[in-house]
């Protein structure tokens, strides 16, 4: 056993791991702690978050169990290494938080009371969002959790219990409640949905993400369904694009009819055509018989 505060600096910078070598008040104290990740950090060239792994794995509860000094430690230490740390601290509950406001992956190590206690996982999605994806299959399935996280971050949408997820109905009405969820609806039935969101409301389509709002097809077919509208919310470089404008007009042949006046002169200008509507009729014709 190690007794000699120097001696023991010594031997850790020889190898961190012989901490564990070191005396009971040695492996106890914050203030020899901190003088250990100085060594290692200027004579080993460690960064503080693997000081921290390579030394509180040996520590005593002076260090485990010290809620004040973990907690001055949080933002340099791996969450990873909070399995170290006492089960006392894992209980506490404003502890925890500290932990997953720095970190979401900290929830992984909240002791089981608190991980079943529901209040305490919305405090926690509500400091750090990213917490939710960190959570058991029924914990992202719970629809009063999924709320509070879609309107702190709609991107969680994406991590939500798989049977909600894969539900058409559930995404659109989450959607009614925090339109930026659509962006992240599922794949599966993203196109479907976006079709008739924008056909009760083609404003809706400014809610899409940026690779559909890229998608030719789906745009053309959000700019029929919507009177145009969802023409304002398309990805810039297909709204300058004359060849993408006159596809506009080739697929939607007559029907451009419908499109708001304001709209159907923007997608003609673009696509280098007179501003007649007999001249665009042409077009059409032109465009299908070419098709």
């Amino acid at each position: 056993m190690i007794v000699d505060r120097n001696k023991a600096l010594e031997k850790i910078e020889d190898n961190p791991e012989n901490f564990k070598l070191c005396s009971k008040e040695i492996k106890n104290d914050p203030k020899f702690f901190d003088q250990a990740m100085g060594v290692l950090g200027r004579e080993c060239n460690y960064y503080v978050s693997d000081a921290i792994s390579d030394l509180i794995q040996n520590a005593g509860e002076g260090i485990t169990n010290n809620e004040k000094y973990i907690s001055h430690l949080l933002d340099e230490m791996n969450m990873d290494d909070l399995k170290y740390v006492s089960l006392k601290l894992k209980n506490n509950e404003n502890f925890m938080l500290k932990a997953i406001k720095t970190d979401g992956t900290a929830i992984l190590y909240a002791s089981d009371n608190l991980r079943n206690n529901k209040s305490f996982i919305i405090k926690a999605i509500k400091l750090n969002s990213v917490a939710f994806k960190f959570l058991s299959e029924e914990e992202r399935s719970n629809t009063q959790i999924i709320d509070v996280v879609v309107k702190q971050n709609p991107e969680m949408f994406k991590y939500i219990g798989s049977n909600l997820y894969d539900s058409i109905s559930f995404a659109l009405k989450m959607i009614q409640d925090e339109p930026n969820v659509l962006g992240y609806v599922n794949d599966k039935f993203r196109s479907k949905l976006i079709l008739e969101l924008v056909r009760a409301d083609g404003r809706m389509f400014k809610y899409a993400n940026a690779r559909d709002k890229s998608d030719e097809k789906l745009v053309v077919a959000a700019i029929d369904n919507s009177r145009g509208i969802a023409y304002e919310y398309a990805d810039e470089r297909l709204k300058k694009s004359p060849e993408f404008c006159r596809l506009v007009i080739k697929t939607l042949g007559d029907d451009m009819e419908r499109l708001y006046n304001g709209i159907y002169k923007q997608i003609i200008n673009t696509a280098n055509l007179d501003d007649e509507r007999k001249c665009v009729k042409n077009e059409v014709k032109t465009l299908t018989k070419k098709s």
